[in-house]
């Protein structure tokens, strides 16, 4: 690509004219290239053996002329270490190519490696550092040697050497070195600021409510900078050093917090099934309930500000969990079907029954219920009908999406990194929810989570005490004594599970977690969001999907529909399309071409626009394979 654009710099105008070829004089090629100088040094300097061998004598000629002109330096006898030089030093005639260099650094990928090696060896009384890459290294080797050592001490010592480092490194986050992503200890010591101010004050309050308020009023902000600057690093070293500091501030702060709002539960238990205070989750006609696995109160408030970046109307709202936090007892308490849902015995995976039938109120089983009162249950990509046909009225619709509680499981403090794709994909499925006509998408969830760089402390419950022991939460034998608190289930209170003190766990190595009694596991989100675009007036499916090579063949029903076909990597962003948009022919058919051969293999959606551009229907895919949902 690089090598390319150099050409076209160097290109002769008789050639772009279509003329015959003629030998290209220096003083022409000096003309050509009078506006694309920088640029032609800086690709130069990032490749000088490879530039010299595209260029012949006269290019190289005109090239050394206009350098000498401009910049007083010849690239044949001053060389590129030279150049490096003057270039990081900033000289006067070398602030442009500088300032060129910061615009686009990824073009030349071998500047950092010139700069390196031209460093001079001393830099006067007023060194320029932002140029030099070994500096920025040098940045990111003392402060990640800072950051380890803040391994046991307090939090108020380690708060105060935070903001120290911040006011040193901040700039570091400016330098041309952050656009390269070789800056991400400094990015992440951002995070790591805002998590020293936001547990400078402990989380009050004189009831479970008033603590909930002050939480959702700006508490969860600390668990929001913990998880941005974990996501911020990828290397093992980075990782444990901001694990390290972040461990430091955060552990005292959430164990404090934690302990205070078990002792307000105790005296003030949260609402059980039927006290008054669990409104049952509904849905009016023409909404959609979505539920989320795992949707933290800060990362609900994350996909509401993406929500609102994309001009949607959002209403924010929080309930209680049902406790203990877990899916099994959570879940069922946040369907539109939990007044048919009872609890007798508190059994070993914390599910309560359908009431009916007695039977564990798996996610099958109230499913079915759903169907049976009327909610149409819909696969991860489906869009059901808004409008019910033949009825003349809105339908209600419940969906499930969203992996944040398996990730959390399976990749503990690394769910960090996955945290925003997540949001992304959450936000594309409400928009495609609304675009297909639905009036609001209700998004809901069952609990939260705790996350604990460096393993969440441990406290010991023998097994010969419970029933069944989970990482927060244990059901206890009956007649069988437990030191750890207690706590009546939701769904029948005379039935108790124990629940870690403060922030441990049943055991060591966790560093997700959820079940037991904390702000963070127990305040959860219930969010609206509406659009003000107008509904679509069409309703298509895509039927089918067939790949030839690089062509894909799409089938729609129902046939005659007034729609167009796109190919997108983002469903609702129209400057992701990958293709040609094509309207679908009267037989319900459509071909879309992908020119890019480099996204063979890219995962992405065949989306279906009515006249107005919005998204009726949607479908992955995958470029140039066999589609697996295909007929």
């Amino acid at each position: 690509m690089l090598g390319a654009m150099a050409q076209l710099a160097v290109t002769p105008v008789s050639r772009l004219r279509g003329d015959p070829p003629r030998r290209l004089e220096a003083e022409d090629f000096d003309r050509l290239m009078i506006e694309d100088t920088p640029r032609n040094l800086l690709e130069w300097m990032s490749d000088p053996p490879g530039v010299r061998d595209r260029w012949d004598d006269s290019q190289w000629l005109a090239f050394r002329s206009r350098c000498k002109a401009e910049y007083k330096f010849d690239p044949e006898t001053d060389g590129e270490l030279v150049a490096g030089e003057r270039l990081g030093m900033r000289e006067v005639e070398w602030l442009g190519v500088w300032q060129r260099f910061v615009e686009a650094p990824a073009l030349y990928p071998g500047l950092p490696d010139l700069l390196r090696r031209a460093k001079p060896s001393g830099m006067g009384l007023f060194p320029v550092k932002e140029t030099w890459p070994d500096e920025n290294e040098d940045g990111e080797r003392s402060l990640r040697k800072a950051l380890n050592q803040l391994a046991g001490k307090d939090a108020g010592e380690a708060r105060a050497t935070v903001g120290r480092l911040e006011a040193d490194h901040a700039p570091r986050r400016q330098w041309v070195w952050a656009k390269l992503g070789q800056t991400p200890l400094a990015k992440a010591l951002a995070h790591l600021a805002a998590l020293a101010t936001h547990t400078a004050v402990g989380l009050g309050g004189d009831s479970p409510k008033a603590m909930a308020d002050l939480y959702a009023h700006g508490g969860y902000l600390a668990d929001d900078a913990v998880l941005r600057a974990l996501a911020e690093v990828k290397s093992v070293e980075d990782c444990e050093a901001v694990s390290v500091a972040a461990r430091a501030i955060y552990l005292p702060w959430v164990q404090n917090a934690t302990e205070h709002f078990q002792k307000l539960v105790a005296a003030t238990p949260l609402p059980a099934k039927g006290s008054g205070g669990d409104a049952i989750v509904v849905a009016e006609p023409g909404t959609c309930i979505l539920f989320v696995d795992g949707l933290r109160f800060d990362l609900g408030r994350r996909l509401a500000a993406l929500a609102e970046d994309r001009k949607l109307r959002v209403g924010d709202g929080r309930r209680w969990a049902a406790v203990p936090t877990v899916t099994g007892t959570a879940k069922p308490a946040v369907s539109p079907m939990a007044g048919q849902i009872v609890g007798h015995r508190l059994g070993e995976d914390f599910t309560p029954e359908i009431g009916d039938t007695g039977q564990p109120a798996t996610t099958d089983r109230i499913r079915k219920l759903l169907a049976a009162g009327g909610y149409q249950c819909l696969g991860a990509s489906e869009v059901g009908q808004p409008q019910l046909p033949g009825a003349g009225a809105a339908g209600r619709a419940w969906t499930e999406y969203g992996e944040f509680d398996s990730l959390g499981h399976k990749l503990q403090i690394k769910l960090a990194n996955r945290i925003d794709d997540q949001l992304e994909l959450l936000v594309d499925r409400i928009e495609t929810l609304l675009a297909a006509g639905w009036r609001q998408v209700r998004v809901v969830t069952d609990h939260g989570w705790l996350l604990m760089p460096g393993g969440l402390p441990a406290v010991s419950l023998p097994k010969y005490l419970t029933e069944s022991r989970w990482s927060r939460c244990a059901t206890v034998k009956p007649g069988a004594h437990v030191t750890v608190p207690t706590a009546g289930w939701y769904w029948n209170p005379v039935e108790v599970f124990a629940f870690g003190a403060g922030v441990s766990c049943f055991g060591r190595g966790y560093e997700y977690a959820h079940g037991g009694m904390s702000v963070q596991e127990c305040v959860i989100p219930d969010l609206m969001f509406g659009s003000d675009v107008a509904t679509p007036v069409i309703s298509a499916n895509i039927a089918a999907v067939q790949w030839l090579g690089m062509r894909c063949r799409v089938t729609v029903e129902p046939v005659g529909v007034s729609a167009t076909a796109d190919l997108r990597t983002k469903v609702g962003d129209a400057s992701s399309s990958i293709a040609t948009p094509k309207a679908v022919d009267a037989e319900g058919k459509v071909g879309l071409l992908v020119e890019d051969e480099s996204l063979l293999g890219t995962t992405v959606s065949i989306v279906l626009l009515d006249i107005s551009g919005h998204v009726v229907a949607k479908r992955a895919t995958t470029v140039g394979g066999e589609d697996k949902h295909g007929t």
